[in-house]
C-alpha cells in the first residue's frame, strides 16, 4: 500500500469491529503523539496558555516618564451634557 487511497480502499474492505479498533488506535496514538511533541518543545512552551501581555505602564513610562497623563474617557464624559 502505497497511498492513502489504496489504505482507504483496504479499510473499507475490513468488518466494521475491526475498523472501529483502528480508529481506537489512530485517535490513541495521535494523541500520545500529540502529547509527547507538547512536552518536547520545552520551557519557551507556556503549555497553551495565552501568552504575557506587554506591560504598557512600562512603555507609557519609558516614553512620557513620570508625567500624569489625563483620562480621556472621563474628560470627555466631563463634557457631555446629560
Amino acid at each position: 500500500m502505497n497511498s492513502v487511497l489504496e489504505i482507504e480502499m483496504a479499510l473499507r474492505q475490513l468488518p466494521p469491529q475491526e475498523r472501529w479498533e483502528i480508529a481506537r488506535w489512530l485517535l490513541e496514538d495521535l494523541q500520545e503523539s500529540n502529547l509527547s511533541h507538547a512536552e518536547g518543545k520545552g520551557s519557551d512552551d507556556n503549555g497553551g496558555r495565552t501568552p504575557p501581555l506587554p506591560d504598557y505602564a512600562a512603555r507609557r513610562r519609558r516614553i512620557f516618564g513620570d508625567k500624569v497623563l489625563p483620562n480621556m474617557v472621563l474628560v470627555a464624559r466631563a463634557e457631555e451634557p446629560w
